[in-house]
């Protein structure tokens, strides 16, 4: 079985206003500690809205703008947890 993928490029300047689907990939989520330990960061993030916040069993999805990227990255980073991967996740048009 092939484990396909759908990913749009991120394109660091053209930021627009329109909320992005974000996923993080983050290590050790089987671990309860792991979770609530990244529950309680997210939390601490002054422009993310709880409402936008998926808690999935290998990462996060967060709808925001893609200029805020580094600012997760940074908040997570000095928070010591491990992040694998970033990509918008593929929403076709319908």
């Amino acid at each position: 079985m092939n484990k396909v993928l759908l990913i749009n490029r991120i394109n660091t300047k053209d930021f627009q206003e329109d909320m992005k689907r974000i996923f993080f990939l983050i290590g050790d989520l089987q671990k309860n500690d792991t979770e609530n330990y990244l529950m309680d960061t997210l939390n601490e993030v002054d422009f993310l809205r709880k409402e936008n916040i998926v808690y999935k069993y290998n990462g996060v999805e967060i709808s925001m703008q893609e200029e805020n990227i580094p600012k997760i990255i940074k908040k997570l980073v000095e928070a010591d947890i491990d992040i694998y991967s970033i990509y918008e996740l593929y929403d076709p048009l319908v």
